[in-house]
Parts: structure tokens; C-alpha cells; sequence
């Protein structure tokens, strides 16, 4: 087997010089826009290429395509490793139609938005589970097992559930647990590892969902080298539901980019190659890092949070003095330096599975000054943000509140009408209210924080009564 498949058809065509009279409509290059070709290399519109002759076909793939998905899958040791390019969103919607049309779903209030996209298009029936939140910091932890096994009684017909690992903050909250009792009650389970891409290349790191789970989405843009969008679904070695890709074929492009496709695969050849020894170095080099950052005195690092080890890959930054929004600013502003997530108690940043020392030196360099200039500072005040763990009252049903009649009427008016619409703060993209529910006193409480994100300026879509 080749060791990139889909690139080395790509070289093979392109080294044909070939005569394009079919999409896209660059024509292999030749015709760019005067602005783009002053920024993007030629070579980047010759690769972008359609589903011509020997170049497979994503929806019923046999050559090239297939062959890299079936790499894939002997890298993750999973049943099928299937390429996505309309991102993870695609492959949750795709599971959960697979999994859970027309029937009841498990789901734990701090999921990702795609995941309620996806019981609207199966007509799920969402039983929402609550999660626990961390004291100190406001963020959301996970479904405590017995929690899970209270449901598991109290609705026996529900036989799917969904569980993120990890969390945004790369928290994989007693995912081992959760995993083996939803299996042990015969659940199917469907884990959106969107943020864990990386977990099975490392035994230092958190558990992946590819060991037991039955379907496993990963947003391989996000902490593994391909280009923004490029995901993968993969089968756990025990699935047993329908054919998955008629689902996939259903909902992702019909045009998909050989770019994308081309960096699944070379990311793919990589970790085969190097994944274990070189997570294995980056692990080394971040934790040195820390060490280098115990002296801080205004700024903590955030290793655990309930006694939970968080993924070295993520770096969760607090402070005593200054907001989590405030050092994402003084980062930004001064040192150039963009985090992936800025809350009031904390910011996290994301680190690369190979990061240089010349990177880390920088970054440390930024938070030694940033520590120092805090020492002037007065101790700000603590902000609980735990009473955003709040599930509202539900009115109507997901589907039905979000295909019925809205109106736009304002805040002050709000109380006790049903939502028509997800309100959400991006990222995470977990959303506080959802179409189908009431709108009561502490949701409003939050909207009218700045703090928070959620603040509605124009008003709030409710449902037509």
C-alpha cells in the first residue's frame, strides 16, 4: 500500500500538466484572481482539484481515498475510519441520525451545539442529563456516573447517549466510568472527540473513546497539522448499526476538497510514522515549561480540576488579579499572542503535538512579565459562575420549537416565553437555552452579564403563542 494514496495521485496528475475543461473553475490554476494570487502560491490551486478519473470518489471511495481511510483505521485501531470535510459537525449529525431517529438520546447539558443540529434532523427526543461544575473556575466537568445511573432506570427505552471527551478544556470527566456503565446497560455510545484527536497516539494521555465506544468523531484540524474543517469519523471495533456512510453521503458536500482530503492523508502518514515519539517529546517539552512556571505568583496554571488530570495539550491559565478577558488581551495586545479561549475566571491556550522551544521561551517570557506587572495590582473579585449549570423548563420539543412561528420581543418581556432559538457564546458553542424552552429569571440574570458573553442587545427570538 501506498503510504499516501491521495496525495501521490494528486503528484500524478499535476505532473501530467493536464488540460482542465471540467470544475472547479480556476482550471487547475490557470485562471486566479489578481488579489489571491498575490497571497496563495500557484501550487496551492493546482491541488485543488474534483473528483476526476483515478482520483476516487469521497461518497463511494475504492481507490485512493479508501486505501488512506483504511490507514487510518489501522492507526486508531478502528472497525472503519471514515474522512470528513464539512468538519465534526457533519459526523455527529450523521451518528445520531444513524443511531436515534425517532427515538430518545442521553445527552449532557454542556454538548457541543451540532449535537442538538443533529436530533433535529433525526427527530431525537434529547433527555438531558446534568453535569457538574468545577467551584473554582465556573467551568462545566461532566455527568457523575450516578447520575447516569439514575436515568439509566428512570428511562429504560432510551438505548443511545453521546459524550464528549474532552471537554473544551480538555477534561475527560470520568469518561472511563461513564463509558463502561452505558455499555454494561447496552447503550450505544457516540463520543464527540473533537478535542482528543491526539488521546490513542499516547498512553500518557486521556483515555480516547475509540477502546469501547461505538462511533468516535475527531476534529483533527483542531490539535493535529491538516486544514480547518478536516475531520474523521471512526467505527469502534464493536459497532453494530447501519451503514454509516449512507448517513455521511446524505449530509456532507458533494464537492469536497481534494485540500482537505489531501491533508487528512499526510497527517495520517505522519502520526504512523512519528506520532508516538513525538507527542511523547512535546509531552517532555510542556512540562518543562511548567516546571519553569511554578514561581509564578499571580498567574496559575491549571493542572487538575477536581482532581481531574487535564490534557497536557491544553493550558488553562488563572489569575488572582486579572480576568481571564484581561490576559487575553494583554497577551494579544502586547505580545502577539492569541489564545483559544478567554473566560472571566480563566483563558486556555492549545498546544501543537510538536511546539519548539523558541515558541514555549516566548510565551514564558510573556507570563513572567505579566506576573510582574500584576504584583501592583489589587486581588480581583472572585466571580461564581456556576449557576450557569441551570436546565430550563421544557415547553415543547426540540424539532417543534425550532421550525415553529418567532418573534423578536425584548428581554424585559422574556420571562416565561418559550425559546426559539439557541443561545450560545462561541466558543464553546454550548448552548444555555435551547428552542423548546422557558425562559426564567436565571437565564435572564445571565444574559444581562457582559461578563458572560451571552448578553442579548437586540432582543431574544421567542416562540409565536
Amino acid at each position: 500500500m501506498k503510504t499516501t494514496p491521495i496525495i501521490e495521485k494528486l503528484l500524478k496528475y499535476i505532473k501530467e500538466k493536464p488540460l482542465s475543461y471540467h470544475t472547479p473553475g480556476h482550471k487547475n490554476g490557470q485562471f486566479i484572481p489578481d488579489n489571491l494570487s498575490k497571497i496563495w502560491p500557484e501550487e496551492i490551486w493546482q491541488y485543488d482539484v474534483t473528483e476526476i478519473f483515478d482520483l476516487d470518489n469521497l461518497h463511494y471511495p475504492e481507490g485512493c481515498i479508501a486505501e488512506a481511510q483504511k490507514e487510518v483505521a489501522r492507526i486508531f485501531n478502528a472497525k472503519a475510519s471514515y474522512f470528513l470535510v464539512n468538519g465534526t459537525s457533519v459526523g455527529i449529525q450523521a451518528s445520531i441520525l444513524a443511531l436515534s431517529y425517532n427515538k430518545p438520546i442521553f445527552v449532557p447539558r454542556h454538548v457541543h451545539k451540532s449535537i442538538y443540529s443533529g436530533i433535529i434532523l433525526a427527530n431525537a427526543e434529547p433527555i438531558f442529563l446534568p453535569v457538574s461544575y468545577d467551584d473554582e473556575l465556573g467551568l462545566p466537568l461532566g455527568v457523575e456516573p450516578n447520575i447516569l445511573k439514575n436515568y439509566l432506570s428512570k428511562y429504560p427505552q432510551c438505548k443511545t447517549i453521546v459524550l464528549p471527551n474532552p471537554t473544551y478544556q480538555g477534561i475527560s470527566y470520568k469518561f472511563r466510568e461513564l463509558v463502561t456503565l452505558a455499555k454494561n446497560n447496552g447503550l450505544q455510545v457516540i463520543v464527540d472527540e473533537a478535542h482528543g484527536s491526539h488521546f490513542c497516539l499516547h498512553n500518557a494521555l486521556p483515555p480516547s473513546g475509540l477502546s469501547d465506544a461505538d462511533i468516535i468523531i475527531q476534529s483533527w484540524h483542531k490539535t493535529l497539522p491538516v486544514l480547518t474543517q478536516a475531520s474523521v469519523l471512526h467505527l469502534g471495533k464493536g459497532y453494530q448499526g447501519p451503514d454509516i456512510s449512507i448517513y455521511l453521503n446524505m449530509l456532507q458536500t458533494t464537492s469536497p476538497s481534494y485540500l482537505l482530503l489531501a491533508s487528512l492523508d499526510g497527517c495520517q502518514a505522519f502520526l504512523g510514522r512519528v506520532g508516538y515519539s513525538l507527542i511523547d517529546t512535546t509531552i517532555n517539552n510542556i512540562n518543562n515549561f511548567k516546571e519553569k512556571m511554578t514561581g509564578l505568583k499571580n498567574l496559575k496554571i491549571i493542572d487538575n480540576i477536581n482532581n481531574e488530570l487535564i490534557d497536557p495539550f491544553k493550558l488553562c491559565i488563572t489569575s488572582c488579579k486579572i480576568s481571564g478577558y484581561q490576559l487575553s488581551d494583554i497577551l494579544r495586545v502586547k505580545y502577539k499572542i492569541y489564545v483559544e479561549l478567554a473566560e472571566e475566571n480563566y483563558c486556555l491556550l492549545i498546544f501543537p503535538i510538536n511546539i519548539e522551544n523558541k515558541n514555549l521561551s516566548r510565551l514564558e517570557e510573556a507570563l513572567l512579565q505579566i506576573d510582574l506587572y500584576c504584583s501592583n495590582l489589587s486581588l480581583k473579585q472572585f466571580t461564581n459562575l456556576t449557576n450557569v449549570n441551570i436546565i430550563p423548563e421544557r415547553k415543547i420539543l426540540l424539532r417543534e420549537a425550532f421550525f415553529s412561528e418567532k418573534e423578536i420581543i425584548h428581554l424585559n418581556e422574556a420571562e416565561g416565553r418559550i425559546s426559539g432559538d439557541f443561545i450560545i457564546k462561541y466558543p464553546p458553542g454550548i448552548p444555555l437555552i435551547i428552542p423548546g424552552e422557558v425562559i426564567n429569571k436565571e437565564i435572564l440574570k445571565i444574559l444581562r452579564k457582559d461578563i458572560l458573553g451571552y448578553k442579548v442587545k437586540d432582543g431574544i427570538s421567542v416562540v409565536v403563542e
